[in-house]
C-alpha cells in the first residue's frame, strides 16, 4: 500500500470543503483550495475532478462555483476519498502483475493470495472506521485513541 499525493491532497482538499461548509460556506472555488493548500491551481483541479468522479464532491457552475461535498462529512470514509484520489488503496499483484499463470490464477493454490486479500480487507476497514467529519472537526488530523492494530497479535 502507497497512499500518493493525489490521495493525500484528496483528504485534506475534502476536509477544507467540509470546514468551509460547517463554516456556512459550503461552496469552494479551486482557486481557493489551492491557495490555502499551497498548489498549482491546475494540480488541484486534476485532484478536484477524480474526487467529483469518485462521488465525494459535486461542482458548481456559474460565478459563485465551485465546488460543495456530495453527502453529509459524516457519510464520506477515509476509504471514499482515497478510491476516488487513487483509484483503490491497496494492490494486489495477483490482479494486476500476476508472477505467472500457473502461480497466479484464481484455482492455483497459492498461500500469499488469502493474506493479501485478508491485509486489504483489514486497510481498508481501518480506512472506512474514519469519517470526514472526524478528520475536519481535528484540523486536518485524526485522532487516534488507541495504537492501530491490523490483523491479530504479532508473535516474534
Amino acid at each position: 500500500m502507497r497512499i500518493t499525493q493525489w490521495g493525500e491532497y484528496g483528504v485534506h482538499f475534502s476536509a477544507q470543503i467540509a470546514n468551509k461548509e460547517k463554516a456556512g460556506t459550503p461552496i469552494v472555488g479551486a482557486a481557493e483550495i489551492a491557495q490555502e493548500q499551497g498548489v498549482d491551481v491546475q494540480y488541484a483541479q486534476q485532484i478536484l475532478q477524480r474526487l467529483r468522479r469518485g462521488g465525494i464532491i459535486d461542482s458548481v457552475r456559474g460565478p459563485q462555483g465551485g465546488y460543495k461535498l456530495t453527502r453529509p462529512a459524516g457519510e464520506i470514509t477515509l476509504l471514499d476519498i482515497l478510491v476516488a484520489a487513487e483509484g483503490d488503496t491497496f494492490e494486489i499483484i495477483c490482479e494486476t502483475k500476476p508472477l505467472g499463470q500457473d502461480r497466479c490464477s484464481a484455482g492455483a493454490t497459492c498461500g500469499l493470495r488469502p493474506i493479501w486479500y485478508d491485509l486489504k480487507e483489514h486497510v481498508n476497514g481501518f480506512l472506512r472506521s474514519y469519517t470526514l467529519e472526524q478528520l475536519a472537526a481535528t484540523s486536518g488530523s485524526i485522532p487516534l485513541d488507541s495504537p492501530i492494530q491490523i490483523g491479530g497479535p504479532v508473535h516474534g
